[in-house]
C-alpha cells in the first residue's frame, strides 16, 4: 500500500487532464511494476503508475475512462479513477492475472489463482464468483482467463487445464465447450458472445458460439497468442510465431498477414478506428516496443515501453 501511495502522489504532479473522458489511449503493463498511459496519436502521457509489485494485467473501461490494474503479488486489483486521482482496492482477489470489464455497468470480471470473481463497479463488493469444482489446491497460478460480453452481460471462462464455459451475469453456467489441452493463450468475445481462444502450446486457435458449438478450429497457426475479437462481426486480429499478425474473418478464412514485431506477446485491435496495437518484448531497441498499426501492415507508431505485456484500449457500441 505504501508504493500505491507513492504511485498516487506521483500522479498528483504528473497528471495533465482533469477529467476521466475515454479517447482511446491505450494502457500498459511494463516490466511489472509500471503501467503506462499511451495516447491514441501515439504521443506518452506524462503520468505513470510506478512501484506496483508484479502488475499483471490492466484493462479500461471505455465509458468512464476508469483503470482496473491488477497486481499479483498483492493479491488485490486496484481500481483508479484519473479525474479524482484515487485508488480503490478491491476485495482480495488470490494472485489476479486477468481482467474483463462491462462497459454497460462498469463491473469488471476477475481471474485469480483460485477462480474468477465478478467486482462492483465501484471495487468495493464482490458481486458474483465461479470457484472450480477441484478447488483450488489443484490450480496452477495464471490458469483462468476471462472475457465479458457487455451487450448481455454474461462471461466466457477458460481454466488452463482445459474446461470452458459460459456464464450468465450471476455467475451461473448456462453453456460449456469441448475442453482444450492448455487454453492459456488469451481468448476475446464479440457482442453476440461467439468467443476466440488460443491454446499457444498446441498452435490450436477455436471460435465458439454461445452455446457451445466449436464452429471454427485452426490449427496450422503457429504459437496463436491474445486473439482480440472485432466485437461488431467476430473477426479476429492473433499474434503468431512471436512476430506476425494475422486477421481472420469469423468463418476463420486469413484475410491479412504481416510481420509486426519480434517477440509479440499481447494484441488489442480498436473497432474505432480499424487499427491495432502490439506489445512486443524486444522491439527495434530490443528492450522492449509499443506500437500501432493500420490493417494494411503499416506502421503507424511506436513507443518505447521497457518489456510491456499488457495492452488496453477501450471500445463500447451501447447501440
Amino acid at each position: 500500500m505504501k508504493k500505491l501511495m507513492w504511485a498516487a502522489m506521483l500522479l498528483m504532479v504528473c497528471v495533465v487532464t482533469g477529467h476521466a473522458k475515454y479517447n482511446g489511449e491505450c494502457w500498459v503493463v511494463s516490466g511489472g511494476d509500471t503501467v503506462y498511459k499511451l495516447h491514441a496519436n501515439g504521443a506518452a502521457d506524462p503520468s505513470a503508475i510506478q512501484d506496483l509489485t508484479n502488475a499483471s494485467a490492466v484493462a479500461v473501461n471505455p465509458v468512464s475512462g476508469i483503470v482496473w490494474i491488477a497486481v499479483s503479488a498483492g493479491h488485490t486489483v486496484f481500481r483508479y479513477d484519473p479525474a479524482a486521482n484515487s485508488f480503490t482496492k478491491t476485495p482480495d482477489i488470490k494472485a489476479p492475472t486477468r481482467i474483463s470489464i462491462n462497459a454497460a455497468d462498469g463491473t469488471a470480471w476477475i481471474a485469480g489463482l483460485d477462480g474468477v470473481r465478478k467486482v462492483s463497479a465501484d471495487g468495493k463488493s464482490i458481486l458474483a464468483q465461479v470457484i472450480p469444482p477441484d478447488g483450488p489446491a489443484n490450480v496452477d497460478i495464471g490458469r483462468f482467463d476471462v472475457a465479458v460480453n457487455s451487450k448481455d452481460g454474461s462471461c466466457w471462462i477458460a481454466d488452463g487445464k482445459g474446461p470452458i464455459g459460459r456464464y450468465d451475469a450471476n455467475g451461473n453456467q448456462v453453456a460449456t465447450a469441448a475442453p482444450m489441452q492448455e487454453p492459456k493463450g488469451g481468448m476475446s468475445v464479440d457482442y453476440k458472445s461467439n468467443v476466440w481462444i488460443a491454446d499457444t502450446q498446441h498452435n490450436t486457435l477455436v471460435r465458439i458460439s454461445p452455446d457451445g458449438t466449436e464452429l471454427v478450429k485452426i490449427d496450422d497457426i503457429p504459437s496463436p497468442v491474445s486473439p482480440s475479437v472485432n466485437p461488431k462481426d467476430g473477426s479476429v486480429w492473433v499474434a503468431s510465431n512471436n512476430n506476425m499478425l494475422i486477421n481472420l474473418s469469423p468463418t476463420g478464412t486469413k484475410v491479412k498477414e504481416f510481420s509486426a514485431g519480434m517477440a509479440i506477446v499481447a494484441v488489442t485491435y480498436s473497432p474505432a478506428d480499424g487499427e491495432i496495437w502490439v506489445a512486443d518484448l524486444l522491439g527495434q531497441s530490443f528492450q522492449g516496443e509499443v506500437s500501432k498499426w493500420k490493417a494494411n501492415g503499416q506502421k503507424r507508431f511506436f513507443n518505447n515501453v521497457p518489456q510491456p505485456s499488457t495492452v488496453s484500449i477501450g471500445y463500447w457500441e451501447s447501440e
